[in-house]
């Protein structure tokens, strides 16, 4: 007789006449077994074992974005041995985008290493340290001359705590000479201190331009000596320098109209790169540890920029003197608390000259025809010229509904903010009805914008503009 195994019993079979001698039916633990057996080896289905191999790949990757990811979170953190009571050189830092952080850890190191305790913490964690002998401060200056995010509480707090101890304290000010507002938070600091009765400048306030490692030793080496520790040398300067990135390809550039106007420089990526409008671009015009950013706008798939040019500026005098043809190496900074919306609601777009670089790549994508509002500020209509049948044919396109365009050098000589003021009716209605009111440009032009959307918010809707902000509806992008 033949036995015929099938999927849910056993049948015995009589060769000769094909009848059925005995039947076994499977017991359900050994059906699921075999169901089990299946759907994890695949070996039912060619798709299936396709579909299993591909998510067995997908678990290394998984495994290891997830080690990255954690590797980045806590590289940043603030690691300390000693509790604040105990020490006697207290660090704090104000920094907002970490780099002045990695320079405070690497002081900290080589106190420790030379045999002091040494506790790094932010400003706005400043308070009594009861054995402190030494505070230094290393800080930037965020926007125009204010206080990186986790140094705003410092003005208000430094009062509340007298030190029990003298104190002698040194200021380390990070900033960039391309800004008028070079350093200023720093020196609101070394001026606060310098007026505490417990606090004495060991040292003037010290400066470092655009993250140099040289100045940064030089102030190392000058209060070490003055602090009376042991003659060292910081061993690693840690400083980011370019790493791996990416090639992209010059493929127009357009002139400036005047001195200190603006040009716009389309790129052409590699195939694999991706990227949005709103993203933003990270070159090194020097090849080494100074960040030019730019604001990203996707046209189809290229890459624009609008620069403005500055007399002697080291990233825009960079892109100028770029030729299509040419190739540029940089990284693209993903920026998703940036992006166009995906969903119907209306879009209000609030900007002032090279801000309206996202702008013009949302626009350009929004073939969804989502209700699109532009307001933009310039100096003059040569300035606006440069954008004009770009946004003239989106109108036509019917991807922009209006365009509204302020001029502070001629006619009515107005700026964005008193557009915003004109039309505050439809702007507080767009974001009573859900809508998202989009703000890119200079921080001045954001403050007045912020301030007024505040005052007309609560007037005509009864609700704070952080109402709207905690909903996600206003989003800024502002340098």
């Amino acid at each position: 007789y033949y036995v015929l195994k099938l999927n849910d019993r056993e049948v015995a079979v009589n060769q000769f006449t094909g009848d059925k001698l005995s039947e076994v039916k499977y017991p359900m633990t050994e059906l699921f077994v075999n169901l089990s057996l299946d759907l994890h080896t695949g070996r039912s289905s060619i798709i299936w074992a396709i579909i299993l191999g591909a998510a067995a790949v997908n678990i290394l990757f998984f495994i290891y974005s997830g080690f990255i990811i954690t590797w980045r979170r806590t590289r940043g953190r603030i690691h300390n041995k000693c509790k604040p009571d105990e020490c006697k050189f207290i660090i704090l830092v104000g920094s907002e985008n970490g780099t002045t952080m990695r320079f405070a850890g690497m002081v900290q190191q080589q106190l420790i290493k030379n045999g002091e305790r040494a506790y790094l913490t932010e400003l706005n964690n400043f308070k009594s340290f009861p054995n402190a002998e030494h505070i230094v401060v290393l800080t930037a200056t965020y926007g125009l001359g204010d206080a990186p995010s986790n140094a705003k509480k410092f003005n208000s707090i430094l009062a509340k705590y007298n030190q029990p101890k003298q104190v002698r304290f040194s200021v380390v000010a990070f900033g960039s000479l391309a800004y008028p507002d070079f350093c200023r938070f720093g020196f609101d600091v070394h001026n606060l201190l310098s007026a505490q009765p417990w606090a004495t400048p060991l040292l003037d306030i010290h400066t470092v331009n655009d993250k140099s490692p040289e100045q940064f030793l030089q102030w190392y080496n000058t209060w070490s000596s003055y602090a009376e520790l042991p003659i060292s040398t910081l061993p690693v300067i840690p400083v980011r320098k370019p790493g791996r990135l990416k090639i992209m390809r010059v493929i127009e550039k357009t002139t400036v109209a005047h001195t200190d106007g603006a040009f716009l420089l389309r790129l052409r990526p590699g195939r694999l790169t991706k990227f949005n409008s709103g993203d933003i671009l990270a070159i090194y015009p020097a090849n080494d540890h100074r960040e030019r950013l730019y604001s990203i706008g996707k046209i189809g798939k290229v890459l624009q920029l609008s620069v403005r040019m500055h007399t002697g500026g080291l990233g825009s005098g960079y892109l100028y003197n770029c030729s299509p043809g040419d190739v540029i190496r940089a990284r693209i900074v993903k920026n998703e608390k940036f992006y166009f919306p995906d969903k119907g609601a209306t879009v209000v777009m609030i900007c002032n000259g090279t801000g309206i670089a996202p702008f013009l790549g949302m626009i350009d994508q929004n073939t969804s025809r989502i209700d699109c509002y532009l307001f933009c500020g310039f100096r003059d209509h040569t300035s606006f010229d440069l954008y004009k049948e770009s946004l003239t044919q989106n109108i036509e396109a019917k991807k922009l509904n209006r365009l509204s365009v302020a001029y502070s050098r001629e006619g009515e000589k107005q700026y964005v903010v008193d557009l915003v003021k004109r039309d505050a009716a439809f702007i507080t209605a767009t974001l009573a009805g859900a809508g998202v009111v989009m703000i890119c440009g200079s921080l001045a032009m954001e403050k007045n914008v912020i301030e007024l959307l505040e005052s007309i918010c609560l007037e005509k809707t009864g609700r704070g503009l952080s109402f709207y902000q905690s909903r996600g509806q206003v989003l800024t992008d502002c340098y």
